[in-house]
C-alpha cells in the first residue's frame, strides 16, 4: 500500500470534478462536425480529445475489426415546385451530403419575385449507404510498444500527451452518390411525366433486370426537346474509386447516367476495404482507462492508494442536550469540549475543530506526524485525519479526468508557440512586400469560421500597424516573454501539483498521486482563466488575462503592482509585480527582480495603443484577428480606395511610421 505525502488537498473535490468534464469513463459518441472535417483522418485505436477536439498518435494496433452493417436508401425528390422546395429541402434532403449543392443550384434558378419559373424544374436522385458497427476487436488489439513502454514507465503525461486520454473504438461512416437533373418545358404536364419517367429508370429497376441500361425516355419523341434541355450533375462523397467503371461518373443522358449509378452501387457495396472507404459520419470514443490492456500495464487497479478522508465524511460531535431549541456554538474549550458537546461513540477523541475520530488518526499539524493526545484534554491542538483506501472506480475516473485535462493543456501551449511562429512567419513576409504595395488589399484565409462576403476590407500597411505598431519587431519580442512567463507560473506548478512534485522534501513524481486527485482538487490548475486562447499570465493578481495580442482592449501592465508593492519585490524607486517570473540569475542582490522589467511592458502597450486607438474615429484591427485571418498574407491587384487611404493616413499620424512620433525616441 502506498500512503500519499498530500495533506493538504481534499477527497470531496473529487466527486465534483467528474460532472464537470466532457469525458466520463464510459463510451461517448460523436456525430456532428467535429469529424466531418476533410483535414483530418479519424482511425480505428487513434487518440482522440474531446476538449481540444484533436487526434493524436495510434496507439493500438488494430488486427481485426467486426463486421460492418449496411442501410440503403434511395430517394427521388423534385424540388423544383416553388411551395413544396422549403418543406423537399428540409425532408429527405435535409440530411443528404449535397443538401448546400442541390440548394444553391435551386435557389440560382429561382426568380426575383422568390418564385420558380413555370417552365424550370430541378429533380435529384440520392443513393446513400450508411456503414455501421465497424468496431475494434479490442481482445486481439494490443497497445503499441511504445505506448507501452511510457506506460511501464508510469509517465502518464506522456501517454496522455501522445495517445491522447480517449482512443477510437468504432467509426460509422457514409457514403452517397446524387445526380441533379435540371431541364426546362412549357408544358407542366410534359414535365411531370418526364420526372415520372426519369424515376421509373432508377437503379431499384435496372438493378433487379440484371442491370440494363436501356432507357426508354429518351427515345421517346414526347420528350425529345425536353431531354434535349436536360442537364445532369453528379456529386461523389466518400467514394472509393477503382480503374473499373471509374470513366462512367460523368453523365449526358439517362442510359450514362444509370451506368453511374450502377458503377456507385458496386464501388459502395463490392470494394475490397469497403468497410473503410467513406465519409466519416459519426465515432465512438472510449477513455483509455476502460481499456483492459492499458489497466493492467499502467498497473491502474494493482496498487491500493490511500488518501486522508475529507472533511464532510467525518462525523462531527453532537450536543449532549438534543432539546434545546437552538442548537450550540463549537468552542474549542474546556466547557464546550466537556459540558456541551459529546461524540456518538464514546471511544472517539473530539478535535480543534468538533470532529470525532479514534486517538491514533490524530494530526499534529505542527509536526506534520500522527501524534495522541489525552482524551479529556481542555484545549485540542490536532486535527482528525483518518485514511481510507480510495476506491477503484475513483481512481479510473481521475485519471481519465485528468489525463484529459493534461491533452487540452498541451495543446494550450502548443498553440502559442504556434502563434509565436505564425506571427514571426507573418512579420517576415510583410516586411518583404515593397512600399509600392502599402495599399494594395489583402486576400483573406477563406475558412469556415470566416465569411468572404463580409465587407470590411484590410490593406498591407494598415495589417503592419496591427502586428508591429512600432516598426520593431517589439511584439514578436513581446509575445515570446509572455509565453515563457506563462509555463513558468502557471503551466509548470500545475503539472508539478498533478504529480505530487511540490509536496514533500523529494522533487521526484509520484505517479499514484496522478490517480488520486483530480485536476480540480489542484489550485496551481483550477485558474481557468488560463485555458481560454489569447491569455497571458497576470503578473499583478496571477491568474490570466487578455494578451497584448487582443489589442487596444487588452488590460493594461502595472495596475495592481504600485497600489500594493511587496517589499520582497521592490528595488529602490522600482516597484515590480508580485506575481512575475523572477530572474534567477540575480542572487546577490537584497531584493528579487523580476526576468522582465514591468517598465518594459508598460512602455510597449502605451506605444501600441496610441496606433491601435488611431485618431478621428478610426482604429486599428487587433493582432489576434489579423493572425487568423490573414496570415501568410497575400496581396491581391485590388489597392484601397480613396477613403480607405485617408483612413490609413490618418492612421499614419499615430504609429511608429509617421516622422516624429511621440514614442519614437523613447523606444
Amino acid at each position: 500500500m502506498r500512503i500519499l505525502k498530500s495533506n493538504t488537498l481534499l477527497a470531496t473535490l473529487l466527486a465534483g470534478a467528474f460532472n464537470l468534464l466532457a469525458i466520463e469513463a464510459s463510451p461517448y459518441v460523436i456525430s456532428d462536425d467535429r469529424i466531418r472535417s476533410l483535414d483530418i483522418t479519424p482511425v480505428l485505436g487513434r487518440g482522440y480529445s474531446i476538449g481540444t477536439n484533436s487526434f493524436q498518435s495510434t496507439c493500438l494496433v488494430v488486427d481485426e475489426v467486426t463486421s460492418p452493417s449496411y442501410n440503403y436508401d434511395y430517394t427521388f425528390t423534385d424540388v423544383s415546385r416553388g411551395k413544396e422546395f422549403e418543406a423537399s429541402m428540409e425532408g429527405s434532403m435535409s440530411a443528404s451530403f449535397s443538401y448546400w449543392i442541390v440548394k444553391g443550384k435551386a435557389e440560382v434558378k429561382a426568380s426575383s419575385s422568390g418564385k420558380y419559373t413555370s417552365n424550370t424544374r430541378m429533380i435529384v436522385a440520392t443513393m446513400r449507404i450508411e456503414r455501421y458497427y465497424s468496431s475494434v476487436r479490442e481482445e486481439l488489439s494490443p497497445l503499441s510498444d511504445d505506448a507501452l513502454t511510457l506506460l511501464d514507465r508510469q509517465d502518464y503525461i506522456g501517454f496522455f500527451k501522445s495517445c491522447g486520454p480517449n482512443y477510437i473504438r468504432s467509426i460509422r461512416r457514409a457514403q452517397e452518390l446524387t445526380a441533379i437533373f435540371s431541364f426546362t418545358s412549357s408544358s407542366a404536364e410534359v414535365a411531370a411525366a418526364f420526372s415520372a419517367s426519369i424515376s421509373a429508370s432508377s437503379p431499384k429497376t435496372f438493378f433487379s433486370s440484371g442491370g440494363s441500361s436501356k432507357s426508354e425516355v429518351s427515345a421517346s419523341s414526347k420528350f425529345s426537346s425536353v431531354s434535349k434541355s436536360m442537364d445532369i450533375t453528379i456529386v461523389g462523397f466518400g467514394l472509393g474509386l477503382n480503374s473499373e467503371g471509374s470513366s462512367t461518373m460523368v453523365a449526358a443522358s439517362l442510359e450514362e447516367y444509370q451506368e453511374v449509378m450502377k458503377y456507385g452501387f458496386k464501388s459502395f457495396t463490392q470494394n475490397e476495404d469497403s468497410h473503410n472507404i467513406g465519409m466519416v459520419y459519426g465515432m465512438e470514443v472510449v477513455p483509455w482507462v476502460d481499456n483492459t490492456a492499458f489497466q493492467v500495464n499502467s498497473k491502474l487497479m494493482e496498487e491500493a492508494i490511500i488518501i486522508p478522508l475529507s472533511r464532510s465524511l467525518i462525523p462531527q460531535a453532537i450536543p449532549i442536550d438534543s432539546t434545546l431549541a437552538t442548537p450550540p456554538t463549537w468552542q474549542n474549550d474546556d466547557n464546550t469540549r466537556k459540558q456541551v458537546f459529546r461524540c456518538k461513540d464514546p471511544a472517539y477523541h473530539m478535535d480543534r475543530y468538533g470532529y470525532c475520530c479514534e486517538s491514533s488518526v490524530l494530526w499534529d499539524t505542527v509536526e506534520q506526524v500522527y501524534a495522541e493526545e489525552n482524551k479529556n484534554i481542555s484545549i485540542s491542538a490536532m486535527n482528525c485525519r483518518p485514511a481510507r483506501q480510495l476506491d477503484k472506480s475513483v481512481v479510473k475516473n481521475n485519471m481519465s479526468n485528468n489525463g484529459e485535462f493534461v491533452a487540452h493543456l498541451d495543446a494550450i501551449v502548443r498553440f502559442k508557440l504556434n502563434q509565436l511562429f505564425t506571427l514571426e512567419k507573418c512579420l517576415t513576409t510583410l516586411k518583404s512586400f515593397p512600399v509600392k504595395y502599402d495599399y494594395h488589399i489583402l486576400k483573406n484565409q477563406d475558412t469556415v469560421k470566416y465569411d468572404s462576403a463580409i465587407p470590411r476590407r484590410f490593406t498591407v500597411k494598415e495589417m503592419k500597424f496591427s502586428l508591429d505598431p512600432l516598426n520593431n519587431y517589439s511584439m514578436l519580442k513581446q509575445m515570446g516573454q509572455e509565453l515563457d512567463e506563462f509555463v513558468e507560473m502557471y503551466y509548470q506548478p500545475c503539472i508539478a501539483e498533478l504529480f505530487g512534485m511540490n509536496i514533500g522534501s523529494s522533487p521526484d513524481t509520484e505517479p499514484q498521486y496522478f490517480m488520486a486527485y483530480a485536476w480540480l482538487s489542484h489550485s496551481a490548475c483550477l485558474k481557468l482563466s488560463c485555458l481560454a486562447d489569447n491569455m497571458r499570465w497576470d503578473r499583478d493578481n496571477g491568474g490570466c488575462i487578455a494578451s497584448l495580442l487582443v489589442g487596444r482592449n487588452a488590460p493594461l501592465y502595472g495596475q495592481g503592482s504600485t497600489a500594493t508593492p511587496n517589499p520582497w519585490t521592490t528595488t529602490g524607486t522600482n516597484t515590480v509585480s508580485t506575481h512575475c517570473k523572477k530572474d534567477n540569475t540575480k542572487g546577490d542582490e537584497a531584493y528579487e527582480f523580476c526576468k522582465y522589467k514591468e517598465s518594459d511592458f508598460t512602455d510597449l502597450q502605451t506605444a501600441a495603443n496610441t496606433c491601435w486607438n488611431g485618431a478621428s474615429g478610426f482604429s486599428v484591427a487587433n493582432p489576434a484577428y489579423l493572425m487568423s485571418y490573414y496570415c501568410m498574407p497575400s496581396i491581391t491587384g485590388e489597392r484601397a480606395t480613396r477613403r480607405e487611404k485617408a483612413r490609413i493616413t490618418t492612421l499614419s499620424g499615430t504609429c511608429l511610421g509617421a516622422p516624429g512620433h511621440l514614442y519614437a525616441k523613447n523606444l
